[in-house]
């Protein structure tokens, strides 16, 4: 049995390194991400695999408290500094490379599946897949497998996505 939750943030991103003109500029987007749990248990006496609220409530936080009207940016963006030096609260959620629609869905998963390993949760679900809509027309789905193959490229950060404390934004490069 699969479970899904879908929320809406509204966030800011931009490229440093791409050949996109268009996404070489300050931009944002009304995004929606939606996490897929598979259930690891059968239904108990409620008749239920585990109790939706218990499961959604870490999602709807990452996306509201943290991603929520935060600028998605590439650690080496330059704008990075100046937008500190106006405001030092800044909500920036900084990435390992450009924050494309892929990058932001594999690097969400790894939170999601740090968070649901180390929690009560644990012996219920998994996380299957999370897709990120940037547009009504793009969307990533990053699947377990798609995740296995690419976050070993990621294993020298020490970063938001690699701690289950859900309201991080601590980036640091290794």
């Amino acid at each position: 049995m699969e479970m899904k939750f879908r929320y809406r943030f509204e966030a800011a991103h931009r490229f440093v390194s791409s050949s996109s003109p268009a996404c070489m500029t300050p931009h944002g987007h009304t995004w929606y991400a939606t996490l897929y749990l598979q259930s690891l248990k059968n239904l108990n006496h409620d008749n239920m695999v585990i109790e939706f609220s218990k499961v959604k409530s870490f999602w709807k936080t990452l996306l509201s408290d943290v991603f929520d009207h935060s600028y998605l940016c590439n650690s080496q963006d330059p704008l990075i500094e100046t937008i500190l030096k106006t405001n030092p609260e800044a909500r920036l959620m900084r990435f390992p490379g450009d924050p494309t629609t892929e990058m932001i869905s594999l690097l969400m998963f790894h939170k999601c599946d740090l968070v649901l390993t180390q929690s009560p949760l644990a012996g219920f679900v998994k996380v299957s897949g999370v897709t990120v809509e940037e547009t009504p027309t793009n969307s990533i789905f990053c699947s377990r497998e798609f995740y296995t193959e690419n976050i070993q490229s990621m294993k020298d950060q020490k970063s938001w996505w690699t701690t289950s404390e859900v309201m991080s934004r601590d980036f640091e490069s290794k």
